[in-house]
């Protein structure tokens, strides 16, 4: 039967690929615009169908049965506020459209991940709605999905948007605009489908609001009370929706100072999360930083706040240093050494090129020294 789904698989992805190609052809520049949306799903039904199909080869009913001590977790979100345990997962660059990657992950490392990350960006795209077959397909392997939203205000079109800025002009004072409701109708769509999902969902929402260099939600747009107000303003909108399934992490970047004065509040803020990536010596800003240097060091001023914290990004580069000795180094003894951390996500990307020029690769499956540091430092667990 196994060998039977992988044939037509196979299939599949062939005659899908060439009647692509085909039309394309065919329309020529009728492809732009609404055909051309319409093509894109056609051909995201069918990446979809591909990566289910596997899921069911290789994963389903085995890997849920491994993960029912998450069942708790896995139903109630008060029990996934108030975690008894470091969750692991992973986010794959394969994700959302295949989890086929977060599978290679897990195998290499001989244990099923609780907890699979993707991003996903504010927008009109259709990649850019409320991601709910993903979602399915992660709920359905068993575990539990974390959504990092982030709030790239320049993908709406004036054109279905009129009240909204012109794009140049939207990114300064972009969270205010938020908090004053601009762009309820994105987040109230979110809200509902949220609801609707039903099952427990970790959103981390404008991540690393604080760094003046990263994203447009920085600081050198909004002031830190703009971002409070934009959080706590989002959080109401999925709660008057009634969508109370969904578990907010916050997650500055520690590496600046003054993060506190972006604290949205106890009563809005589920968890507080964080990135330790270690880049080594890969750009003149970067050293061969320690997984205390990067995280140990911080970690105090993250647990005042008295709330479950998450790794959100864990890896490192093999540039500059041995990757194996730091990654095990990071992960032995952690849950002893940090009771606090309640979860931590590889972040398993081979063409990373976010932060710098360059494509950085921080996945770790073919590297078989690194693999065994990881599974030796977790089995002591």
């Amino acid at each position: 039967m196994s060998r039977s789904l992988r044939v037509i698989l196979t299939m599949l992805v062939v005659l899908t690929s060439i009647g692509m190609v085909g039309l394309f052809i065919w329309l020529g520049s009728a492809s732009e615009g609404p055909i051309g949306t319409s093509i894109g799903k056609l051909g995201g039904a069918f990446s979809q169908m591909e990566s289910e199909l596997a899921h069911r080869i290789r994963a389903a009913p085995r890997r849920a049965d491994s993960l029912s001590w998450l069942g708790p977790m896995r139903i109630d979100p008060d029990s996934l506020r108030t975690p008894g345990r470091l969750l692991l997962g992973v986010h794959d660059d394969g994700l959302p459209h295949s989890l086929e990657g977060a599978l290679e992950v897990e195998e290499a490392l001989q244990t099923s991940l609780p907890l699979i990350h993707l991003y996903t960006a504010w927008g009109d795209r259709a990649d850019q709605r409320f991601p709910l077959r993903p979602l399915r397909a992660i709920q359905d392997l068993g575990s539990i999905p974390v959504v990092t939203w982030e709030p790239w205000l320049v993908d709406f079109e004036n054109t279905l948007h009129p009240h909204l800025p012109l794009r140049d002009d939207r990114d300064a004072g972009g969270l205010a605009s938020i908090a004053q409701g601009e762009y309820d109708f994105y987040i109230d769509d979110w809200a509902r489908q949220a609801a609707d999902y039903g099952g427990p969902l970790l959103v981390r929402f404008a991540h690393e609001m604080n760094d003046p260099y990263r994203y447009p939600w920085g600081p050198q747009n909004n002031q830190p009370q703009d971002f409070v107000v934009a959080w706590r303003h989002v959080v109401e909108r999925f709660q008057a929706a009634g969508a109370q399934n969904v578990v907010w992490v916050w997650a500055p970047h520690v590496a600046y100072e003054g993060y506190d004065a972006y604290y949205p509040g106890d009563d809005v803020t589920d968890w507080v999360g964080t990135g330790a990536l270690n880049y080594g010596t890969v750009a003149h800003w970067s050293r061969w930083w320690s997984f205390q240097e990067i995280f140990g060091n911080h970690y105090p001023q993250l647990e005042v706040y008295g709330k479950p914290i998450m790794i959100a990004e864990f890896g490192s580069l093999g540039v500059g240093g041995d990757r194996a000795a730091w990654l095990h180094e990071a992960l032995e003894d952690l849950p002893r050494r940090f009771p606090a951390l309640k979860a931590l996500v590889f972040f398993h990307v081979e063409a990373d090129q976010t932060v710098t020029l360059q494509v950085l690769d921080w996945a770790f499956v073919q590297d078989s020294v690194s693999v065994a540091s990881i599974q030796k430092a977790i089995d002591s667990w």
